[in-house]
């Protein structure tokens, strides 16, 4: 029954082993594809790491003393006055 169809569709063999053919080759070059995009993926990630690894060892930690801390900083009076006089400008938001 199933060959009476596929002789009304003027199907061959042929036709059949180069459909089969031609979706196995699909097949594998997506597999392929894939497996070089996961191998580039992890690489990549490997050669951050090593970035982030090597840059920490040389990374220093340190913190301000609190009188260096308070003889860096400045009143600010200016900058209020500044502020106030400054004439407003009206915005709309949507």
């Amino acid at each position: 029954m199933n060959t009476q169809r596929l002789a009304a569709l003027r199907i061959s063999p042929l036709h059949l082993q180069q459909g089969l053919f031609a979706s196995l080759a699909l097949m594998i070059t997506l597999i392929v594809v894939q497996q070089f995009a996961h191998w580039n993926q992890s690489r990549q990630i490997t050669h951050i790491q090593r970035i982030y690894s090597h840059s920490a060892t040389f990374a220093k930690a340190s913190a301000l003393k609190a009188t260096d801390v308070g003889l860096s900083l400045q009143p600010v009076e200016d900058a209020t006055d500044a502020v106030e006089q400054a004439p407003h400008q009206q915005s709309w938001v949507f």
